[in-house]
This record gives C-alpha cells, structure tokens and sequence, in this order.
C-alpha cells in the first residue's frame, strides 16, 4: 500500500497508488488519524451550535472550517485608531431564550438592537446621483401579516403540505398586486436584509420564509432585536473557538470522502489542514453549509443526492465597510429607483450606504445577479459616492479607503416553481440521516437564532444515530 503525503500543498500520489489509499488508515502518519463519533463541516452559526452542543454533552467530535476563524457570514470589524467594533455581517439575533442562553454560555453581554449611529434617512436613486422627493417608505402592516399567517409550516424550514398552494409560487410582485400589499413591498423587501436576486420575481415562498413570523415580530418593533453590548456580533464565536479549539481543524477543506450506506459504516473524510492532509473517520457527519453544488462535490454524492441537491442555486450577495468618505455620519443613504414599481432598485447595485460608529466610515450591501469581483464592487462604490457627495453638496477630498469585504454568496438558496410542485423540499429533508449525513444550515432557515433553534431541535436525532 503506498503512502502519501503533503508536498507544496497538493496531495501527491505515487501513481500506482489506488485511490482507496486515501480511505486508508496505514497511508497516513499516525497523528494524521483523526476518530470521533462526530464530524461536522462548517464553522458557522449552525456548525458551530452543533459543536458546542456535541461539547457540551460529552460527545467526541471534530469541527472542520475552512477559513482563519469560526463565525461564517458573522463578520466584525476593528478600527485600528480607535479599536471601535463594526459588525458588517450578522447585524442582530432574534430575541428568544435560546439566543440569550448561548451568548450567556459563553459570558457575552447582549443588548437590544440598534443601528448606530442615529441618522437621517436619504432616498436617492443610486443610478441617476438624485433624491427621489417625496418618497415614503412603506410600513409592515397586517395586510402582509394576514399573507403570512396562512403559512405557518414556513417559520424556520420548508414544512410543505403534499399540495403546495399556487399562490407561493408567484413571483412576489404578481403576489402583491393580487393580494394588495402595495404599502408593505418596500418593508418586505428593500428595507432589510433583502433576499438576493430581483426582489420582484422571487417566488413569494422565499419572501414569507424569510420575514418569517420572527422576522415579522422584529419589524412591528413587538420584539426587540439582540447584539452584543460590545457591537461585537464575533465574540460569541472567539470566546467558542477558545474553548472548543483543541477539536476544530481551520484552514481546512474536505479533498474528498467516503460515507457508508449502513449505519455501522458510518464516513470516512479527507481533509486538507495547514500541515497537512488526514484522514477523519467518524459515525456521523454533520454538514453546516449551503447544499450548493460547488460545495458538496467532495462528498461523493450518489445519484439520489445529486439529483435533488443539483437543482438548489444562489444569488451573489456582499457586503463591505468603506471609510475616508468625506460624508457625514449623519445621513443614512438608501437606494431608491425612481422609475421602477416599487421603488426596487435594478441590479446589480447597492441597496445602501448606512453610517458606522468610526467617523467617516459607511457599511454597504450589495446585490448581483451574476458573481462580482471585489475589484469592481469597490469601484462602483467610488462612484456611487461621488454620487452621494453631489446629493449632500459636498466635495470628496480624499481616496475612499476599503476596509472589508465580504462574499456571503450564495446568500440564500432556491429552486424553481415546479421543482417545489413536485415535492422537492420533501426530497431534501428525506437525505436527513441518509448515508450518515446530516444537514443544519441556512438551506434550511434564515437568521442565525433560526438556525440555532434548527440545530438545538435536530441534535438529539443525530446523537441517536451514533448509538
């Protein structure tokens, strides 16, 4: 049996080897086999949850991420001048008791959600550089609340009835002229974390999923939103990193693997690490990342995973904080599109330019249909500034300066009207368990106490599947 190892960061092979050396114990140095009961993919909201829970209750387990750092779309900020935190990822947690337990688990004070600082709000075409006099946003109102609550199997995952109701698979503009939600389009759609894509043809089932129930409580002001008291939305993820370390593998990716059919199989997973490749055999994995394509094709998917997961895709979506603007932080600049229904803006484009707490410095998100360098993201947003600089009657002085970029691509995922019709969500949550994988991400849910709700409910299956 040939032996491999690590060289300038490739995998080599001698090239007689047969490709089940990789699932071979003796091809590896001893301290590059790594056995648990649980493995689990992803570092984010729902990987890290699940980590923590499998820690808490005294379950082995290794948690693989393939970035510097635990959190995923949860990205802070620090001014290095001032040390001042800036969340531009997750913005806020629902405020449940599941949400209070785990930052309290790991001693992070919360406070109620605001967006700081307090700014005058200004509607302006981002395209055309100009205000757009006279526009009012709408306001969430029971005439969307009465929508939503017909759904109630959306809160938190896609619990379908056999006969899915035609009017979840309109696109969202024709929902909203057939049930008159004019006043709560804007609410629903460009005045929060929007769902990526045209905001119009979006099917009205990923709208209500979204601004869900929860969601809907934030916005009605019912239920204030959670941050941390530090603006700090990463914390929570150091302070579990910190405890959880001796079993997470970062800057690691999974190269390839091997999931068994039966139960007493269980996975075996390649995993590439900063010093080098191992071999990860455990019972059961647990996968908290986008079922995309792109992601899941180390898995080794067999014909049924493929034919379900392939039909899931997603929009780009990015966000970044921009400083030495010259604008004031005392204007929130949101885009507005004078000449489109709704007010939506075309895309690609920025949905705003929104104040920080470090003087001069703007978070944005922007929005594309098809994927955009950071290059050209950053250049538009020169632009759109000198725009914003004519709309405030000021003058840039200086170079804007770039201090983060994120990709959170694909932000959420979808598939079409008729694959919803012919019971596609039924088949994704029938994989729940299917050749000892498990699936807890945003796929699922939206928001990361909805996940953590998802997660916290699915552990005990998953710890019953390990016997």
């Amino acid at each position: 049996m040939k032996a491999f190892a690590a060289v300038g960061g490739s995998l080599c092979l001698a090239a007689t080897a047969l490709a089940t050396d990789l699932f071979n114990e003796a091809s590896y140095p001893s301290g590059n086999v790594i056995k648990r009961d649980f493995v689990v993919v992803g570092g984010g909201a729902s990987g890290t949850y699940a980590a923590v829970g499998l820690h808490d209750q005294g379950k082995s387990f290794v948690l693989i991420e393939r970035s510097g750092r635990l959190g995923g779309q949860t990205e802070t900020y620090t001014d290095p001048s001032s040390g001042t935190k800036v969340d531009y990822g997750v913005q806020a947690y629902n405020n449940i008791s599941l949400t209070r337990d785990f930052f309290a688990r790991f001693n992070v004070p919360v406070t109620e959600f605001t967006f700081p600082p307090a700014a005058e709000p200004v509607y302006a075409d981002f395209t055309t550089g100009a205000v757009v006099e006279g526009f009012k946003p709408g306001t969430l109102g029971s005439d969307y609340t009465t929508e939503l609550n017909k759904y109630p199997y959306l809160d938190g995952g896609f619990f379908l009835p056999d006969k899915v109701p035609e009017d979840l698979l309109l696109p969202w503009g024709e929902y909203v002229e057939k049930y008159s939600l004019q006043d709560s389009t804007w609410a629903t759609t460009v005045a929060r974390p929007a769902p990526p894509g045209n905001l119009l043809e979006i099917l009205a089932i990923y709208v209500f999923h979204a601004f869900n129930a929860l969601e809907v409580s934030l916005g009605q002001g019912r239920e204030n939103g959670l941050q941390t008291a530090n603006y700090d939305n990463s914390e929570v993820y150091e302070n579990a990193y910190s405890e959880l370390k001796a079993n997470v593998l970062l800057n690691s990716t999974i190269v390839a693997a091997r999931r068994s059919n039966s139960r007493k199989g269980g996975v075996q997973l390649v995993v590439k690490t900063a010093t080098g490749y191992k071999l990860v055999i455990a019972k059961q994995l647990i996968l908290g990342v986008q079922l995309v394509l792109d992601t899941m094709k180390p898995f080794g998917l067999d014909s049924k995973e493929q034919s379900i997961l392939s039909k899931l895709k997603g929009y780009p979506y990015y966000a970044g904080l921009v400083s030495n603007t010259g604008l004031s932080n005392s204007s929130w600049y949101t885009n507005v599109a004078a000449k489109t229904p709704y007010n939506v803006p075309n895309l690609p484009d920025f949905t705003f330019f929104k104040p920080t707490l470090v003087e001069g410095q703007f978070l944005y998100w922007y929005s594309a249909l098809q994927p955009t360098s950071r290059a050209q993201i950053e250049s538009e947003a020169v632009s759109t500034i000198n725009k914003l600089h004519a709309i405030a009657g000021t003058k840039a002085l200086a170079k804007p300066r770039f201090d983060a970029f994120a990709d959170h691509t694909p932000f959420h995922v979808y598939v079409t009207a008729e694959d919803i019709t012919n019971g596609f969500y039924r088949d994704l949550y029938s994989l729940q368990g299917y050749k000892n994988t498990w699936y807890i991400s945003a796929t699922f849910a939206r928001g990361s106490s909805q996940i953590w709700n998802n997660t916290a409910n699915m552990l005990p299956e998953i710890i019953a599947a390990a016997g």
